[in-house]
């Protein structure tokens, strides 16, 4: 039977969804109960990634996150998913250490919107997600408009995920200064992409979602389907 590895932890809020939505979908896939994949979890500190996101000290964080997917290769993990977004960015280096197949949660998105049949999305999640390439580049390579936040609330959401989020603080004025951000991208795009899996349960469920977590877990469940049959 093979088994999925989980780095998760970046932030717990976000894994215990992530986790939720992947057993879901498992159960759902395959209905007896000996012929799923199995799963496995490896927890990275929050706090302990931010900080060193914030020095910019890439090598280090390399390490963590290959530690963890060491962790999980010895916990017999076939393959690996990240189950955060931000990390994506060090994914070919991660690639390039790890015994493990890392999903790519960018490109199972990038998927999930063409198969949805959208061609202009908003998108909320941390500033590096927002600003650089790894995860925006790859929609766009496809033709996908990708409208994103002004600076400050770039600004916001960043402080919000690596601050209140990360700790499972959620407030009125959180929920509505979101609810404005979205309001506003939605002018310009027929579905929302929340690149930041502590953020989707703050989304009206009104809006049209993308949710790059069940792209990741529908992609990954694909590729280990001929290894453990359907």
């Amino acid at each position: 039977m093979a088994t999925i590895g989980i780095v998760g932890g970046l932030g717990p809020e976000g894994t215990i969804h992530y986790y939720r939505k992947l057993t879901a979908h498992l159960s759902g896939q395959w209905p007896h109960a000996e012929r799923r994949p199995g799963v496995v979890i490896d927890h990275v500190w929050m706090d302990c990634f931010a900080a060193q996101l914030r020095a910019g000290a890439d090598s280090q964080i390399i390490a963590l996150l290959s530690d963890s997917l060491d962790r999980l290769a010895m916990a017999g993990a076939d393959v690996a998913l990240i189950a955060a977004v931000t990390p994506h960015k060090f994914l070919t280096a991660l690639n390039n250490r790890s015994s493990l197949p890392v999903v790519d949660m960018a490109e199972a998105t990038r998927k999930g919107i063409l198969a949805a049949g959208h061609t202009k999305v908003g998108l909320i999640g941390t500033k590096m997600t927002l600003t650089e390439n790894f995860f925006k580049d790859v929609l766009e390579k496809s033709g996908i408009h990708v409208a994103v936040p002004p600076q400050d609330d770039i600004s916001f959401l960043n402080d919000l995920i690596f601050g209140e989020l990360a700790t499972g603080v959620k407030t009125p004025a959180t929920r509505a200064r979101i609810a404005q951000i979205v309001t506003a991208l939605m002018q310009h795009a027929d579905a929302l992409v929340v690149a930041c899996t502590d953020l989707m349960d703050l989304i009206d469920p009104s809006v049209a979602v993308i949710d790059p977590i069940e792209c990741h877990i529908h992609h990954a469940a694909a590729m280990l389907a001929d290894s453990v049959g359907s």
